[in-house]
């Protein structure tokens, strides 16, 4: 018997649950797709059905661990960044749970360049007016349905909205407050000048917490239908390509973390925030680390999905279509870009790397390794740990039990 750490991920496909031990050894794993509904200008959640789906394979977590008489001490949760959860004043969620990769949001974000301003919006947030990002989502929910918005009294991150139903408290970590566009990131604060720009209460958005900080404990109610036991710790966790990066150590000011999955995320880790305009002037995005004391660059593009476009197009299997001319020309142009955005973010950052890790299912192409090995000017690992981001979610749910 063991004691058990869990991490939860709520991803844009699947949710999965994962515990691991002390030595960071999985003891169990439960997953199931994402309820999502697809709509013309992408897709939204439904916040409530996010919350079954959590709780349901976290059920089949606790009791595979109960069985092997594993004692579960605490729990964290990692998700995607940008979209939220607009709750009420009993925490009742109110509208659609906007995806990241909408485009409903198109003219909030050309509203927030013509009024709040690029720049403006860089040097404080440390991010680039893009329809995606939390800020632009309240927006269009104010605009579009003014009367939920009226109701408003919080909202909530992905993780946030799950650690809320786990615990009945509301807070958010400095990564996901990172990627809502709201955030002073140089002074880890809700940015008045940014939300008086927006025209955003700063009540709405949740008290500020770091990552692996003690949030709660799991409630007699969440206990019920999660298997968990009443007064397990839950603690801050974050955005899902952050969590990955501790979890492979990517913690480090010069490290990178290349992430290839349906879209290519590339992380460089940096030791404090680019005020200078270099960065975010190479149209990088900065935010806070889930690592105390550090921030990173991060940009990205469209991986294998570049690759799996192609594949269709030729109408073929994968197992077929790996084989031809027209994959290895893909896998030249997708390991291109991507070390192109590698130095690109290098330069704008003035760092030297010193470390590239790959992880994702585009990890497990060795002809896209080895072309990208074969550019890159400096040596490419592949990560072994295929549950990196529910891994550093179950590493910040193990400081929040330290931290006690």
């Amino acid at each position: 018997m063991s004691d058990a750490y869990i991490g939860l991920d709520i991803g844009t496909t699947g949710i999965k649950a994962v515990a691991f031990d002390a030595k960071d050894q999985q003891l169990a794993i439960a997953e199931a797709p994402t309820p999502v509904q697809t709509v013309g200008t992408g897709g939204e959640y439904d916040a409530g059905e996010l919350w079954k789906c959590a709780a349901s394979i976290l059920l089949k977590v606790t009791t595979e661990l109960s069985s092997a008489g594993h004692h579960v001490l605490a729990i964290a949760v990692a998700s995607m960044g940008e979209s939220g959860v607009l709750v009420d004043e009993s925490g009742e969620p109110l509208a659609p749970v906007i995806a990241w990769f909408d485009s409903r949001t198109e003219p909030q974000s050309k509203w927030w360049v013509d009024n709040v301003g690029i720049e403006r919006t860089q040097t404080i947030t440390g991010l680039t007016p893009k329809a995606a990002f939390g800020a632009n989502k309240m927006q269009w929910i104010r605009q579009q349905l003014p009367d939920l918005w009226a109701r408003g009294a919080k909202w909530l991150n992905l993780a946030d909205w799950i650690v809320y139903r786990l615990t009945g408290v509301m807070a958010t970590d400095y990564s996901l407050a990172s990627r809502t566009m709201l955030l002073d990131v140089s002074k880890r604060q809700w940015s008045a000048e940014i939300l008086a720009a927006a025209g955003i209460d700063i009540g709405l958005l949740a008290p500020l917490v770091q990552s692996g900080a003690p949030v709660g404990i799991v409630t007699v109610e969440a206990a019920r239908c999660t298997g968990l036991a009443p007064g397990v710790v839950v603690g801050a966790g974050g955005q899902d390509h952050v969590c990955a990066a501790l979890a492979l150590g990517i913690t480090e000011p010069g490290t990178v973390l290349d992430s290839i999955g349906t879209a290519e995320a590339l992380l460089l880790v940096t030791a404090e925030f680019d005020a200078t305009g270099a960065i975010s002037g190479a149209g990088v995005s900065q935010g806070v680390h889930v690592e105390p004391e550090r921030t990173y660059a991060m940009t990205g593009h469209l991986g294998g999905g570049r690759v799996d476009k192609v594949r269709q197009e030729a109408g073929l299997e994968w197992d077929e279509f790996i084989q031809t001319s027209e994959a290895q020309s893909a896998m030249d142009e997708l390991a291109q870009y991507g070390q192109e955005r590698i130095n690109l973010m290098l330069d704008a950052a003035d760092v030297v790397v010193t470390r590239q890790l790959i992880t994702g299912g585009g990890s497990r192409l060795t002809t896209l390794i080895e072309r990208k090995q074969a550019i890159s000017e400096h040596p490419i690992e592949v990560a072994d740990q295929i549950q990196a981001t529910a891994l550093g979610a179950a590493k910040l749910a193990r400081r929040a039990v330290q931290s006690k």
